[in-house]
């Protein structure tokens, strides 16, 4: 038997910063965060704008993980080749 459990959490966001969901009135620390959370959880409320806004943040984020990837994977390589040619110059040597 598969139960729901939702739990409700207090968010301390102070007043002074950050941004409210209008649909929800859940804070958030940043305009971001809130646009994530208008496109995810209140896609149906959503207007066009916000569902714009929406979708230039996802664009946004992809291109941002896209590229701490290829630099990841450019690191990787490099101390890779690194290693080879140490174990090259030793082993000749």
């Amino acid at each position: 038997m598969a139960t729901d459990h939702v739990i409700e959490r207090e968010y301390k966001v102070p007043t002074d910063e950050g941004e409210t969901c209008p649909y929800c009135e859940r804070p958030f620390r940043s305009k971001r965060s809130m646009t994530f959370h208008r496109g995810i959880d209140h896609t149906e409320e959503c207007s066009d704008v916000e569902r714009e806004a929406f979708d230039e943040e996802r664009d946004d984020e992809e291109y941002e993980l896209f590229t701490f990837h290829f630099k990841a994977a450019i690191s990787v390589f490099l101390v890779y080749f690194l290693f080879t040619f140490i174990y090259a110059l030793v082993w000749s040597g």
